[in-house]
C-alpha cells in the first residue's frame, strides 16, 4: 500500500499541473469562440466548441485520478465554466437568433438566476463558491448537450427546456448551500445532503 501511495504521490507531483493546464486551455478558447460567433463562422465555432466542452470532463477526471484536486483548480474550473457557458449563450444570438426570438425568456431567466447566485457567492465568501455539486454539474452537462445538438444538428426545443430546468434546480440548490455552508468549501459534490451533514455536525460540536 505504501508503494502504491508513493507512486500516486509521485504522479501527482509530476503531472498534477495537467488538469489546470487543460482548464486554462478551455478558458483561452472563450475569446476565440466569441470572435468566431461574432463573425458568423458557424463551422469553426462548433469545431472549437467540441474540445472546449470535452475538456470540462477531462480536467476533473484527471485531477481526481492524479490526486491533484486543489482549491485553485476548483476556482479556475468555475471561472472557465462560467465564461464558456456565457459565451455559448451569446453565440446563440448571431448563429441561431430564432432561439431567442421564440424562447429567449427561458435562457434569460436561467442566466439572471445564476448571475444572482454568483453575486451571492461573492458576498458570502468573497469568491466563487465552486461547489461543483452533482446537480450543478448535471445542469452544465445538459446545457452543453443542448448546445452541441443545436450547433451540430439544429434546435431541439425540449432539450432547451430540460437543460433550463436542471440549471434552475442547480441554482436553487446553490442558494440553499450558501445558507448552510458558512465558510468557503469547494467541491461539495454531495450537494444539499452533504451540506446538511456538515451543518448538523458543526451545530452539534457547538
Amino acid at each position: 500500500m505504501n508503494i502504491v501511495a508513493s507512486v500516486i504521490n509521485m504522479n501527482a507531483h509530476r503531472f498534477g499541473w495537467i488538469p489546470n493546464a487543460i482548464t486554462a486551455g478551455r478558458l483561452a478558447s472563450v475569446p476565440v469562440l466569441a470572435w468566431l460567433a461574432y463573425r458568423g463562422m458557424h463551422g469553426a465555432f462548433t469545431a472549437v466548441l467540441i474540445p472546449a466542452l470535452a475538456s470540462d470532463v477531462i480536467d476533473g477526471w484527471l485531477a481526481r485520478k492524479l490526486d491533484a484536486v486543489s482549491s485553485a483548480g476548483a476556482t479556475l474550473d468555475s471561472i472557465a465554466d462560467i465564461l464558456l457557458m456565457l459565451t455559448i449563450v451569446y453565440a446563440i444570438w448571431p448563429l441561431h437568433p430564432y432561439v431567442y426570438l421564440d424562447h429567449g425568456w427561458v435562457v434569460i431567466t436561467v442566466v439572471v438566476l445564476w448571475i444572482f447566485a454568483h453575486a451571492a457567492s461573492l458576498l458570502r465568501y468573497g469568491r466563487l463558491a465552486s461547489f461543483h455539486t452533482r446537480l450543478i454539474r448535471a445542469g452544465i452537462f445538459a446545457f452543453s448537450l443542448f448546445a452541441l445538438v443545436l450547433f451540430l444538428y439544429g434546435f431541439v426545443p425540449w432539450l432547451l427546456y430540460f437543460s433550463a430546468f436542471v440549471c434552475a434546480l442547480g441554482g436553487v440548490e446553490h442558494f440553499i448551500m450558501l445558507y448552510l455552508v458558512p465558510k468557503w468549501t469547494p467541491n461539495l459534490h454531495g450537494g444539499v445532503a452533504e451540506a446538511l451533514r456538515r451543518h448538523r455536525a458543526t451545530n452539534s460540536e457547538a
